[in-house]
């Protein structure tokens, strides 16, 4: 599965990534067509989102790869943003509701060998780091996006 990792100069972002000690503040999944991105949003929850939109929404982007299921996340459009979860990361109690979910969440939820229940303590950093450089090119209409 190619995840992507985004991070931008809003101070959102610039919080995310002080917070979690991470150099991204966003990640999503690129979608099998790799136009588009599944992803969960402040606001709007888990939504498909092109993936030209998602590069104007970042500065910095970066495709990795991690073992997961691109079914799990679909199975999840729709679903609402864990904005109590976001808040327990922030002040590490980590709390969240068990049927929304934030960015690193969704992700984590959808890798092979993160179990579920771990899924909430999961940060764009520690994705990062349990991820790798994407190994196949991703297609020149995505590269072309950005």
């Amino acid at each position: 599965m190619v995840i992507v990792f985004g991070c931008n100069r809003s101070w959102i972002s610039r919080l995310i990534r002080w917070r979690t000690g991470s150099q991204w503040s966003h990640v999503g999944i690129l979608d099998e067509d790799e136009a588009h991105v599944i992803e969960a949003k402040g606001g709007a929850g888990v939504l498909v989102s092109d993936i030209a939109d998602f590069s104007a929404r970042y500065h910095s982007i970066e495709y990795r790869q991690i073992d997961g299921d691109l079914n799990r996340a679909r199975s999840l459009i729709g679903k609402p943003f864990d904005n109590k979860g976001i808040k327990g990361v922030f002040f590490r109690s980590f709390n969240h509701c068990p049927e929304s979910w934030f960015c690193s969440e969704l992700v984590a939820y959808c890798t092979t060998f993160i179990p579920d229940e771990y899924s909430q303590y999961q940060t764009p950093e520690t994705l990062y780091r349990l991820s790798k450089p994407c190994v196949e090119q991703v297609s020149e209409v995505t590269e072309a996006a950005i």
